[in-house]
C-alpha cells in the first residue's frame, strides 16, 4: 500500500487538471488548473508520488515536480487509457493517470533529462530542415518539369543545374516565374548550409561528450544514432537490461502465443522509437554493404549470418546487437573495445 498521495496529472497547454489520492486510493480532489498556478500546486503538496501522462511538456513538469522532492512517474497514453473509465473528459484523464501509477506492473516512459532534450530537439530540427530540403528540390523539380526542363535526381544535380536554367533565355520557363524559380533556388540554399550547420554542431557534441563519443565506435553507429541513443537512454536506469531496450524501439521479433505454443514473427511495427530504430537499421546496413576486410569477431559473426540469412535480417540483428551494447556501456560506464580476431 502507498504511504504517500497519488497526484495524476491530465497536461494541457494552458489548463492542467489534477486528481488526488490518498495512501488508500480514494479521490481527495479533482480541480483544474491554470498552467500559471501548477508550479505553486507541486510547491505546497506534501511529498506524493507524481504521475503524467507522456505528452508534450511532461519531461518539463515531472522535473520540476522531481525537484520539489516528488516521485515522478511518466506514463504510455495507451496505459493510461487502460484505466479510464466513463467518458473521455479531463477529469476522468487525471483518475486514470492516477490510477495507472500505483498499479505495481505498469511500465512507465523514461523521463528525459536537460541535456538528453537539448540534444533530442537538435536532431529533430536537424530532421525537419532536412524534410523541408527534400520537399522543397521535389516541389521545384515538379514544377519545372511541366516546362520540360528535365533535372537528374540528385540534390548536387539540382544545385549545379537551377543557375544555368536560369540563365537560359531558350527554354520554355515563363519569365514570371523565373523569380519565382530563383526565390526557391535560395531558400533550397539556405537550407543546404543550415543543414550543415547542424551537423558540425552534433559532430561537435558527440566529440565533447564521452558517452555518445564512446557509443561511435561501434559498428554502424554514427554522431545521429549516437545522440539519439543517448537522449532515449540517458544512463540507462529506466531499462532492467538491454533486451528490454531493444523490445522498446522493436528491434526484437513480435510474439504472438498461446497454449503454450510459442509464434514468433517479424519485428514489430508498433514501437515506442521508430525514428530511433531507423537510424540503427540503416547504419547497420550500411555497415553490413560496405565491410570489405573481417577483422573482428563481430564481423565474423556478420559473415556467417549474412550467408545464413541475407543482408537485410543481418543490418537488423547488428542494429539489435549495437542496442543491447549501448544499454550495457551506458549503465556501467564501461568502454567499447573491438574484439579482434587473434
Amino acid at each position: 500500500m502507498n504511504k504517500v498521495n497519488t497526484i495524476g496529472v491530465d497536461l494541457a497547454k494552458n489548463v492542467i487538471q489534477v486528481s488526488v489520492l490518498s495512501p488508500l486510493n480514494k479521490e481527495l480532489t479533482n480541480k483544474e488548473l491554470p498552467r500559471t498556478k501548477f508550479a505553486e500546486f507541486l510547491a505546497k503538496q506534501p511529498i506524493s508520488l507524481v504521475a503524467f501522462e507522456a505528452c508534450s511538456t511532461a519531461h518539463h513538469w515531472a522535473r520540476l515536480a522531481r525537484s520539489y522532492g516528488h516521485r515522478v512517474k511518466i506514463l504510455p497514453a495507451k496505459v493510461v487509457s487502460s484505466f479510464r473509465q466513463g467518458h473521455k473528459t479531463d477529469k476522468n484523464d487525471a483518475l486514470a493517470v492516477a490510477e495507472a501509477a500505483n498499479r505495481p506492473n505498469v511500465k512507465e516512459a523514461p523521463l528525459k533529462e536537460l541535456e538528453q532534450q537539448g540534444m533530442q530537439s537538435i536532431q529533430r530540427s536537424r530532421e525537419l530542415l532536412v524534410q523541408n530540403k527534400t520537399c522543397l528540390s521535389n516541389h521545384i523539380r515538379g514544377l519545372l518539369m511541366e516546362f520540360g526542363v528535365f533535372i537528374p535526381k540528385g540534390f548536387a544535380s539540382l544545385f549545379k543545374n537551377i543557375p544555368d536554367i536560369l540563365e537560359d533565355g531558350e527554354n520554355d520557363i515563363p519569365d514570371m516565374f523565373r523569380a519565382t524559380l530563383n526565390l526557391m533556388y535560395q531558400r533550397l540554399l539556405d537550407l543546404r548550409d543550415d543543414v550543415g550547420l547542424l551537423d558540425e554542431q552534433v559532430k561537435q557534441l558527440v566529440k565533447n561528450n564521452e558517452a555518445c563519443s564512446n557509443l561511435t565506435k561501434m559498428e554502424g553507429v554514427g554522431p545521429i544514432s549516437a545522440i539519439l541513443l543517448f537522449s532515449t537512454l540517458g544512463t540507462g536506469d529506466a531499462f532492467k537490461n538491454g533486451r528490454e531496450f531493444s523490445a522498446y524501439i522493436g528491434l526484437t521479433p513480435k510474439q504472438h502465443s498461446s497454449g503454450g505454443k510459442a509464434s514468433l514473427m517479424g519485428i514489430s511495427k508498433f514501437v515506442a522509437n521508430k525514428r530511433l530504430r531507423s537510424v540503427l537499421i540503416q547504419g547497420a546496413r550500411s555497415y553490413v554493404h560496405r565491410m570489405k576486410s573481417v577483422t573482428t569477431k563481430k564481423d565474423e559473426w556478420l559473415v556467417k549470418l549474412i550467408e545464413r540469412a541475407g543482408y537485410g535480417k543481418a543490418a537488423v540483428a547488428l542494429a539489435n546487437k549495437n542496442v543491447r551494447t549501448a544499454w550495457a556501456l551506458l549503465t556501467q560506464g564501461t568502454e567499447y573495445r573491438k574484439e579482434l580476431i587473434a
